[in-house]
């Protein structure tokens, strides 16, 4: 797929292909490559560089060997990432639909909690994969939003189905949207237009408008397990 307007930083692909991410974020970046070419390209351009300078920085006796095997992992990633779109599998259900879903999530299939209903006709799962971030499934139904926020951490946004918009943008599938202390927005879907996305929390929201601020004191709702 190649339709994709908003990808990680630079840093933080450097950081995937480096092998310097989180559980929870190796996930979404997982995901999001097998969207993005240009991602994918990226992350083959910084793995060869990490190479070179394994093989071009002397080594001592002791940790030769070292130097040689973690030289030909970086040379041989775990899965292809050529320029060829890679196929998406597996089937997430919910009510009377099905979404296909990126190998990255169905290999965690069995961590997926139960779904339940938020605010504003909007449907919730928690992805269990460790660490503080909270990782959730999110479903907007069609002619959904939710209330008016901002971001007490930082907020990562994978959609995999369909699309949104807030006041910014329109997002569609394979887009990586990142969202901080710093941004504020009511993201919402059009009549007929559904969407799923994966969301990635380190810290709850908080609501900035008309009566949704009256739920900021039970946000925690928006970030527990």
């Amino acid at each position: 797929m190649t339709n994709v307007h908003f990808h990680p930083s630079d840093d933080t692909l450097a950081r995937y292909a480096a092998g310097d991410l989180d559980p929870a974020s190796s996930i979404m970046m997982s995901a999001h490559l097998e969207y993005c070419i240009n991602c994918r390209l990226r992350i083959d351009e910084l793995e060869a560089s990490y190479t070179q300078v394994l093989e071009s920085t002397p080594a001592e006796p002791m940790t030769c060997g070292l130097t040689e095997m973690l030289s030909q992992i970086l040379s041989q990633p775990a899965e292809p990432l050529g320029v060829e779109p890679v196929p998406i599998s597996g089937v997430l259900k919910l009510d009377n639909k099905e979404f296909h879903l990126p190998r990255a999530l169905q290999r965690h299939k069995d961590e997926i909690g139960p779904w339940s209903r938020l605010p504003g006709k909007i449907q919730r799962a928690y992805v269990s994969t460790g660490g503080k971030s909270k990782m959730n499934f999110i479903y907007m139904e069609p002619d959904s939003a939710l209330p008016e926020h901002t971001h007490q951490g930082l907020e990562i946004t994978l959609v995999l189905s369909g699309r949104f918009t807030d006041e910014h943008a329109s997002y569609g599938p394979g887009d990586f949207i990142v969202q901080t202390t710093e941004h504020q927005h009511s993201p919402k879907t059009r009549p007929g237009q559904d969407c799923l996305c994966l969301t990635l929390l380190d810290a709850p929201l908080h609501f900035t408008s008309g009566l949704a601020t009256l739920l900021n004191p039970f946000s925690q709702l928006f970030f527990r397990c």
